[in-house]
């Protein structure tokens, strides 16, 4: 039965999500506001929470009970509107089932107890209402005004609580689930609610559950994409061990196995289109033991690296003449610092790719490799155009890892200019004043032979005139 859906509250659970790709995760909590004089416990909790790095499915169920016979308001608290809808009991049978096939082999494991997973009697429907809130004093105002509405008593908020309920807001909490449970003097499992909704990181309220008292055990299964180091856990929290042997439960999950636990989950985390299936998450099992007032923490873990891979490519210059050739280097990083990978067998595939302006492939190279890489290429273009050079990496050659662009300019180079040809020099006229001085010249000249001429032609006739 659909109990609701507020889009808003969506996108916190798939907050918490995304974290429980990088980080194992904790079950749900959610604080108690009593509606009667009577003290609230906590003996129990658990969670499955799935986080596909966009989007997080939260199946909660808690173990309450009372001093007495009684209604109580159960508050969680959530960075973003979810939706919400009655779970099953089923989801950790299915849990149990997993683990108990996955139990190590060794022979320390003889006489071994059985893991066992234990719900006490379920309490009837939820009654789940989903608000928006940015204070305090809407908050209290809201649960003063349901009490009334449902005919309960009101409800009493200490300082304490208070206190709680401001940290929240202050972090960005704005959007607040409450759920009135009835509860009896003896355990009894809480039938489970799922909560779906988005988010950037991974998150899970804890600290709110400080607001009960007692005694409790928070088992959270986390289904993640990756596996979860626990160095990344809250110290107060350890991931569980299988006994005598103290090995971690921690171990991978096949499409199908999803699909035993809750169907929606097993959409989160969709099939590679290759056969046979590789497992396809995560499961890890986180625990909490103690007093509830130890819970001053909530179970936050900062995003991972946008992509435990990475890929860079480059040119050794962004402009190349027509005919020259271009040198081409591509530089790939198999996994980041803290970066783990699903344990089979697989390869990632290196692809660089020239396109021209129009879009159509001209040129492309490709390595399969598991481990760094490093090439270098040659391309020589014959056509003026501007290009993208794309290198990019796949999982077994399907799934889209990484990828870098870098853009090349091609171009003719400009034929020299032909020199013009010196013009032949114009001759230059004298000016006609010079030539009237060579005329004289001329005449002077030729009057000063004549002269001469006649001298010695009277010096040779002299004897004979006389």
């Amino acid at each position: 039965m659909r109990l609701g859906v507020a889009k808003g509250v969506a996108w916190a659970l798939v907050v918490l999500i995304s974290f429980s790709l990088s980080i194992p995760l904790a079950s749900a909590d959610r604080g108690i506001l009593p509606v009667t004089d009577v003290e609230v416990y906590g003996p129990g909790q658990k969670a499955i929470i799935a986080w596909n790095g966009a989007a997080e499915r939260l199946i909660l169920s808690t173990d309450l009970y009372a001093s007495a016979d009684a209604r109580v308001l159960e508050v969680l608290p959530l960075p973003s509107e979810p939706s919400v809808e009655e779970g099953s009991f089923a989801s950790f049978n299915a849990i149990q089932s997993l683990m108990v096939k996955n139990v190590p082999r060794a022979d320390t494991l003889q006489g071994r107890r059985e893991l066992e997973v234990v719900f006490h009697e379920k309490v009837g429907a939820h009654d789940v209402t989903v608000v928006k809130a940015t204070s305090v004093e809407e908050l209290i105002r809201f649960v003063f005004d349901y009490a009334r509405r449902m005919g309960l008593a009101q409800p009493g908020v200490e300082k304490n609580t208070r206190g709680i309920l401001s940290d929240y807001l202050t972090r960005g909490f704005i959007y607040w689930v409450f759920d009135l449970v009835d509860l009896y003097s003896t355990p009894r499992s809480v039938n489970p609610i799922i909560y779906e909704f988005e988010s950037a990181s991974l998150y899970y309220p804890l600290k709110i559950s400080a607001t009960a008292e007692g005694e409790t055990e928070i088992i959270l299964y986390l289904i993640t994409p990756e596996r979860i180091d626990e160095s990344v856990i809250p110290s107060k929290m350890r991931i569980a061990r299988y006994l005598p042997t103290e090995q971690p439960i921690q171990f991978q999950l096949s499409p199908d196995e999803l699909s035993t636990i809750e169907k929606g989950i097993a959409l989160l985390f969709p099939m590679l289109m290759i056969y046979p299936p590789p497992p396809a998450a995560w499961l890890t099992t986180v625990k909490f033991d103690g007093n509830l007032s130890d819970l001053d923490f909530d179970l936050e873990i900062p995003p991972r690296p946008t992509s435990c891979r990475s890929i860079e490519v480059s040119a050794d210059k962004d402009r190349y003449e027509l005919g020259e050739s271009v040198r081409i280097t591509v530089d790939f990083k198999h996994l980041a610092p803290g970066c783990f990978e699903i344990e089979i067998l697989h390869s990632h595939q290196v692809r660089i790719e020239i396109s021209g302006s129009s879009g159509s492939l001209v040129q492309s190279w490709q390595w399969n490799t598991n481990d760094d890489l490093h090439e270098t290429v040659y391309w020589r273009p014959d056509h003026v155009d501007i290009y993208e050079v794309r290198a990019s990496s796949w999982w077994n050659g399907e799934r889209p890892e990484a990828e870098d662009r870098q853009q090349v300019s091609v171009f003719r180079s400009a034929p020299s200019p032909t020199p013009s040809p010196m013009p032949t020099p114009t001759p230059i006229s004298p000016p006609a004043s010079l030539e009237i001085r060579f005329l004289l010249y001329g005449v002077v000249i030729a009057v000063a032979c004549m002269l001469i001429g006649a001298g010695i032609t009277y010096l040779l006739l002299r004897p004979r005139l006389k």
